[in-house]
């Protein structure tokens, strides 16, 4: 299902680069405070005729027809018709799990914050030396996970079981005899929950259920979900199988495995909050049609599963016609967006992707993609990553401080499905246009399209790159680009755009700066990347092909700025 990065890739990114490992980069306190609380968006829609009302503290025996008089939400569930909206006043609901066999909308009451938690409220705990027990503990969720999600330093990722103490994580931990002050441990043989720090005075909240909202049945096809925050879900807090399910300005946050899965077409999720999620912000199986927009996905991947086979901020695999458009993608200890395993016509732009500990966008064994005006600055190894994937059309990003900002790359993976092949699905990288960049200043080189894993010439893999701009402060370092100009010279470093085009031809109308004084934009260090007056990149641009115009919002058949078009 998830499919792993080849050898020769990582052969590339040790030996070839000397970029490091992907490495696993602990919370901050001042991350452990800002995910402890997270808050849901103020919302304010509108409340229809007819709507049902459920809070915390409803009653069966009240109307559920009013603010004042709501029902518990399984009453509401069970009694409302289909196309009715249920409005969810503020406050916790606990310990649920809600499976909905009917269209709904389910929303937040206006400016005010319901969360819904697959967690309960823990009593009851005995001292055990310098470790706090619970006896009778009827929860337990082992590892469900293929062996290759699972990274060998991490052993315990894969076990979904959750604590909290006042909003903050525990670690789990394999054994009673490993418990210390911030771990637990769950002993499911004889129903014992064993915490390491002292509950007293304090609210201790444990995981009990798998998932939070399932819109599975497909009678419940066309339902919305806003306004609502989801956590403490061992595997998903909104799981989504239904057709075109809208979930919007929700927030989704420490769930055990992924904040939201999406295994039908249709589905639009936008402008929520996906964040500090065990492996996942966003998993797409056979999602066709995905739109994910304007969402902030960050800090995913708390449990440290494998980095290169199943975590990541958003991934999809199987889908056609995904585009993810707008989203803020930060510090996931993953890649940011994934367009993995056999993706067609996927479209990633004006999406700013930052920090996260492995590549910014990776298109890996896939094909068809417009990958355009991206800001994507301080990813390693890689900010864009074109793997095993054909026609990846690659126009206007703003690529800075990315330890490759652009990396091309075949391997000998193929595709073996006659049915995919036929439509181009070859896992062969071929087809890549790269147009309109900036390649700003990276950490160990600018583009990088080497063909030593195959032994093929990079053109094979890049027969178009043009219109783009590089910059550096010192000539030597980083190299411009490293390219194979045939399948035996497959590896060669140019420092200079000149002597690039000299030896293939390519990069006829590309600038190559140099200069100790950035003359691009505003502010990179602070972030910045608008173009400053008098930016060589303004105005320096091809006029973009009109799907690629569309996509982005700008206008067809005229000249543009370099980098990004916002």
């Amino acid at each position: 299902m998830h499919s792993p990065y080849n050898k020769y890739f990582t052969w590339l990114l040790l030996a070839k680069l000397s970029l490091g490992f992907l490495v696993s980069i602990p919370l901050t306190p001042s991350q452990i405070a800002i995910a402890a609380t997270l808050s849901i968006k103020r919302t304010n829609y509108g409340i229809p005729n007819g709507a049902f009302f459920v809070s915390p503290t409803g009653k069966a025996g009240n109307t559920g027809r009013s603010a004042n008089s709501p029902w518990p939400v399984a009453k509401a569930l069970s009694a409302a018709p289909n196309g009715a909206t249920i409005v969810f006043r503020g406050g916790t609901y606990r310990n649920l799990r809600l499976p909905l066999n009917k269209r709904l909308t389910l929303q937040a009451y206006p400016n005010e914050q319901p969360w819904l938690k697959g967690s309960i409220v823990v009593e009851g705990w005995v001292r055990e030396g310098n470790i706090w027990r619970k006896d009778g503990w009827n929860h337990s969720f082992p590892p469900n996970q293929q062996p290759r999600a699972i990274d060998p330093k991490f052993p315990m990722a894969g076990h979904r079981d959750m604590v909290y103490i006042n909003g903050v994580a525990l670690k789990q931990v394999g054994s009673k005899a490993r418990v210390a002050p911030g771990t637990f441990y769950v002993d499911a043989r004889n129903k014992k929950l064993y915490i390491g720090s002292n509950p007293s005075g304090k609210t201790v909240e444990a995981t009990t259920q798998e998932e939070g909202i399932v819109v599975w049945n497909s009678a419940s096809a066309g339902s919305v979900i806003r306004g609502l925050g989801l956590a403490h879900y061992a595997n998903e807090g909104i799981k989504i199988g239904a057709a075109n399910v809208t979930v919007e300005n929700n927030t989704l946050a420490w769930n055990g495995l992924n904040g939201i899965s999406v295994m039908s077409g249709g589905a639009k999720l936008q402008g929520n909050v996906i964040s500090y999620n065990g492996r996942m912000g966003v998993s797409g199986i056979r999602a066709h049609r995905l739109l994910l927009a304007n969402n902030t996905i960050s800090h995913n991947n708390t449990e440290n599963f494998s980095q290169s086979w199943s975590a990541g901020g958003a991934k999809i695999i199987w889908t056609d016609g995904a585009v993810m458009r707008g989203n803020t993608v930060h510090n996931n200890r993953s890649i940011g967006l994934w367009i993995d395993e056999s993706s067609t016509n996927s479209t990633v732009v004006n999406n700013t992707v930052r920090n996260n500990s492995s590549n910014g966008i990776s298109m890996e064994i896939s094909h068809k993609a417009i990958i355009a005006s991206n800001v994507v600055t301080g990813n390693a190894p890689a900010g864009i990553i074109i793997l095993n994937s054909s026609s990846a059309r690659i126009y206007n990003n703003t690529l800075a401080r990315n330890q490759a900002n652009l990396l091309v790359q075949d391997t000998s993976r193929r595709n073996t499905k006659g049915h995919e092949i036929a439509k181009g699905i070859t896992w062969i990288t071929r087809n890549t246009v790269v147009k309109n960049n900036i390649f700003w200043n990276s950490t160990g080189t600018m583009f990088h399209a080497p063909g030593c894993a195959v032994k093929q010439a990079s053109r094979l893999m890049v027969p178009t790159t043009n219109n783009n701009a590089y910059y550096r402060t010192n000539a030597n370092r980083p190299a411009n680009l490293v390219w194979g100009l045939n399948g035996s010279q497959c590896s060669r470093p140019f420092t200079s755009l000149a002597s690039f085009r000299s030896a293939t031809g390519l990069e006829a109308n590309s600038l190559d700066i140099v200069n100790s004084s950035d003359p691009f934009f505003v502010n990179a260090a602070a972030n910045d990347f608008r173009l400053k007056s008098g930016s060589p990149a303004l105005g320096r641009g091809e006029p973009l092909p009109a799907d690629i115009a569309s996509a982005i919002g700008v206008a067809a058949g005229r000249r543009v700025n370099l980098g990004a078009l916002r």
